[in-house]
Formats: C-alpha cells, structure tokens, sequence
C-alpha cells in the first residue's frame, strides 16, 4: 500500500535528491497573458518572440526515453529516463530507472498537485503544485508545470517588460527581456531556421539563476527537435537529459499517468 506523506524529503540518497533538479525547468507559455500596456518591444525582437511562441505552441503532447546524467559538484550519476506529457492537460509522469531498467522513482505533475513516489521505500509524497512548494525539493522557485514545456523542446519567456535585440550577427541573435529595468532573460537565437540554442535566466540583479542549452537538433518537417538539454543550475549542480527516442503528438491517456511501476 502506497503511504502518502506531505513532509520534505530528508533522507533520499544523492540520486534521488539530484533528479529534482529536473524541476527547474521554464515553461514554453512563460507568463500569460502578458499586458500589452507596459510593454516596450523593438520591432524585430516582437518578430522574434512570435516566432518563438509559434514554435513553441507546434507540440502539444510527447513521449521520450534517454539518458539521464546529473553533476554536482564533479559527482556524476547516470540513469535511464522514460517521460511522457500533455500540455493541454497540464500533466506530465517523469520516470527514473537505473542504468539496469528497476525504477527507482518517479516525479509526477498534475493539475494542482505534484507527486514523487520513491519506490524502494514505497511512499508517495504529494504537494500542491506551486513554486513554494518545489522550493522545498530543490531548492528554487520555480513552477512544475515548467518541466512539461521543456520537455516539449521549448523555451521559457519570462514576464518582462522591456524586449530588445542586443545583438545580431552571423545569423544568430542575442534576444534580452527587461523588467524594472533589469535584465531577467537572455535568448541566443539561430535564425534560419529558427533554433533556440541557450536561454539564461537572472534573478532580478546581475546573478544568474541558470541556464537551458539545447543543441543535437533533429528537424522534422517544420519542427527543431532537441536531442539533448542542458540545464545549469547556480548551485553547481547540472543535468544533461540525452534524448534517445522522441514522439511529438502522441495519443496519451489518463492511465499514462497513473503512479505504477514502469515498464522500460
């Protein structure tokens, strides 16, 4: 029997606590709506920002496997990784497997609720789906839903307030988003075709809260898939998600997302 506890986690192995850093991930929709009346947005960076908002809205729900690898601070762990996700439903199932296949925990995200089952120990742990609530995991406010979306091969547009182009050249652009006259967001943009290739994010001052780099792209049709995602935490800690096998709008189902045993 599955027995639900609403405490932090305090006594998971470096493993377990590491893959939450997978959290820290930004949604694709970034804040909406966004008022149109404090906003001042040179004309090319408005051009890009709908370019990005069109790639990302182009997958709605995915599947994936790969391979997991987390650092801090020079350790390094590696598992395997099984996901599935609907953004529309506003739900994702995060499977983490040994390099051998057994599960070894799995993070969840539904509607209102988050969810970590730790299967050696056979208890499930549920929060309410707000940044606060993840901030006792890993340690970073940030909302859950935001993992689904990078999943997704999409990057996340912060609330701003000022958008504009710092630089381009060499057919790639620097896009920077401001909010009360602070650099919030940096986006290194390919430009033909579009390609998200890094998004930094900034806590409001000078310091970096992290980083997202995408590269290894596939293109399918009208579709820049990345087959590997970086994320760069402040903290020292990184996770380096290398994507084996991906599906862009699969059917899913509820009993997708139903806390079982997985099957790799």
């Amino acid at each position: 029997m599955l027995e639900t506890r609403t405490k932090p986690l305090r006594s998971i192995s470096f493993f377990l606590v590491s893959m939450h850093i997978l959290t820290i991930l930004l949604t694709a929709q970034g804040c909406t709506p966004i008022p149109p009346v404090c906003q001042e947005i040179d004309a090319e960076a408005g051009r890009l920002l709908d370019l990005v908002r069109q790639n990302n809205a182009q997958i709605e729900t995915l599947r994936g496997q790969g391979r997991l690898e987390i650092i801090d601070n020079g350790k390094k762990e590696f598992f395997r990784a099984v996901w599935i996700g609907s953004l529309p439903g506003r739900r994702f199932r995060f499977d983490i497997l040994s390099p051998w296949g057994q599960p070894v925990a799995t993070l969840g995200f539904g509607g209102e609720k988050l969810f970590f089952y730790v299967y050696a120990k056979d208890r499930l742990y549920e929060k309410d789906a707000t940044a606060s609530d993840l901030a006792r995991f890993i340690h970073v406010k940030i909302e859950p839903e935001e993992l689904l979306n990078v999943l997704a091969g999409s990057v996340p547009i912060a609330c701003f307030s000022q958008a504009r182009i710092q630089s381009e050249t060499g057919g790639k652009a620097l896009l920077v988003l401001i909010k009360r006259a602070k650099i919030i967001q940096k986006v290194w943009i390919r430009l033909d075709p579009l390609t998200i290739l890094r998004s930094d994010y900034f806590d409001g001052g000078k310091d970096l809260t992290y980083s997202i780099v995408f590269d290894n792209f596939e293109y399918r049709e009208s579709m820049v898939i990345p087959n590997r995602i970086t994320i760069s935490a402040r903290d020292d800690v990184q996770w380096v998600l290398a994507i084996r096998r991906y599906e862009t709008n699969p059917p899913v189902f509820q009993e997708n997302f139903e806390l079982k045993p997985v099957q790799p």
